[in-house]
């Protein structure tokens, strides 16, 4: 539990310390003393709560290494990442829409006039760096976006903080009245563009890679394709479960890809894969550890695994990771259960073939299919089995025995509650699961979901692993009652000022 709850807690300290540094440096009865001075006195308590989430989301963005580790895994972290993208934006909206309240005690003129040019630079950068960032939060949960044109998409969020940044340096505002608290928002500003630099703009120069050449594709039936890679130095060093970012440079990529789609009709803009040279795609590790060749499972559900396909032996391929925390070697306890769903095997795959090297676990393997002839690797899975007396397979073929249930578990193990459970699958099977087993009695520290999708499927189902797309119902809704509650603000200051 306190592993789970150790990153958000760091994230919520270095959040909240830009405002204790504020109430500490002036009195508090001077900034809340009438209608304009409280408004703006909120405003400002948004802008550096904000900015701050905002900068550490560059960090959090920047997959290093000791932030991985602080949050408890990649899956953690970008979950966290996403949720606090969301309140750095809630916030600063907050701000934006709560100074033009200010304004308006005034007059409407008054407020009106901050949007322009004419209030100067420092002003319309802040105005700028928010219409930009409302528009690029807007356009990934509203627009079905292909994965190259996302990343991109997010990549933009580095340069509107540097206009965010400019603006909160420039403006005479309470940073003034504090040297603390300039040099932390000046702190935290560095790292979040030193974040951005090193992961988006010198990547290629920065981020340690490894080179591998593809030799073998091997098409399993009429989605699913097995890449075998062999390094082309020093091998990449991994735990069973554990995913990597990967980029093919493959002639039959690019020759079969166009470089742009424009659909109205799915609502799909995307430069396409295979002709955007930069771009890495997260795929699980089904190899075990210590393999001269580092295997990864695709199932075509989209675009990229589906060009996949086309993929030749003799490509080059770029190696970014390990990443993941999701492995049977990160589990206390020798009893176990792992639960697959369709192509979530693949991490399985990787544990079950390193079990030579483990001893002490007693492991059951429910592998989850639509059919039964979709459940591959099969054979090897059982010739584990028969080997190792500890190691069980049941395979569950959904046209047959229906969906897996906590309480068919509870009936084959009797020792459930005590039992460790590993599960990796489609994000509605996970929370089922989830909620059934915690019904069952099995404590949640108990229950390991690889919940990142980048693991099993990206944002237009196109990966073999990207984080779910959650619905933007969410922030939607949070967006638009701030909004709607700063615009009602706002009009009944303006009505009142021109009663007055």
């Amino acid at each position: 539990m306190l592993v789970s709850l150790r990153g958000p807690i760091v994230l919520l300290a270095l959040c909240a310390a830009p405002l204790i540094l504020w109430a500490r440096s002036a009195p508090l009865d001077t900034r809340f003393g009438g209608s304009y001075s409280t408004l703006t006195s909120i405003a400002v308590l948004c802008a550096l709560a904000g900015t701050s989430a905002f900068a550490l989301n560059l960090v959090l963005g920047a997959r290093l290494r000791f932030v991985e580790t602080l949050f408890g895994g990649l899956d953690r972290m970008y979950r966290i990442h996403r949720a606090n993208g969301q309140v750095a934006f809630a916030l600063l909206l907050g701000h934006g829409l709560l100074i033009l309240a200010s304004r308006a005690t005034i007059s409407a003129g008054t407020a009106l006039d901050l949007l322009g040019p004419g209030a100067g630079w420092t002003v319309f950068a802040g105005v700028l760096a928010l219409a930009a960032m409302t528009v690029s939060i807007l356009t990934t949960l509203f627009v079905r976006l292909g994965h190259e044109v996302f990343v991109y998409v997010q990549r933009t969020f580095g340069f509107i903080f540097l206009a965010a940044t400019y603006h909160v340096f420039t403006t005479d505002a309470a940073t003034a009245q504090s040297a603390a608290l300039n040099g932390y928002l000046a702190v935290l500003a560095t790292l979040g563009i030193a974040a951005f630099g090193y992961r988006s703009l010198l990547g290629n120069v920065l981020v340690r890679r490894r080179r591998y050449r593809v030799t073998a594709v091997n098409r399993l039936d009429d989605s699913v394709t097995e890449i075998v890679m062999e390094p082309q130095g020093r091998p990449l060093i991994f735990m069973p479960g554990q995913f990597v970012f990967v980029g093919f440079r493959s002639i039959a990529l690019s020759e079969g890809l166009h470089p742009f789609e424009l659909s109205v009709e799915r609502q799909v803009f995307s430069f396409r894969a295979g002709e955007v040279g930069n771009q890495f795609h997260p795929f699980s590790i089904t190899a075990a550890p210590g393999e001269p060749a580092l295997r990864v499972t695709v199932k075509a559900i989209g675009d990229y695994t589906r060009a996949l396909r086309r993929l030749e032996p003799g490509a080059d391929a770029v190696v970014e990771g390990p990443y993941g925390s999701f492995s049977n070697w990160n589990v206390p306890s020798g009893r176990q259960l792992w639960l697959a769903g369709g192509i979530g095997v693949t991490p399985f795959l990787s544990m079950a073939r390193s079990l030579g090297d483990r001893s002490g676990q007693s492991i059951d393997f429910y592998y989850c299919v639509e059919h039964d002839e979709e459940a591959h690797f099969l054979d090897e899975l059982e010739a584990i089995a028969r080997r190792r007396a500890d190691f069980r397979v049941t395979v569950v073929p959904r046209d047959r025995d229906g969906f897996l249930t906590a309480s068919r578990l509870a009936e084959e193990h009797p020792d459930l509650a005590s039992t460790h459970v590993l599960v990796c699958g489609p994000p509605a099977m996970i929370g089922s699961l989830r909620a059934q087993l915690t019904a069952a009695g099995v404590p949640d520290r108990q229950i390991h979901a690889e919940e990142f999708g980048f693991a099993k499927l990206d944002r237009t189902g196109s990966g073999a692993g990207a984080p779910a797309r959650r619905s933007p119902v969410p922030l939607a809704a949070l967006v638009g009652a701030l909004s709607a509650a700063a615009l009602l603000i706002v009009v009944a200051l303006v009505v009142a000022g021109a009663a007055a």
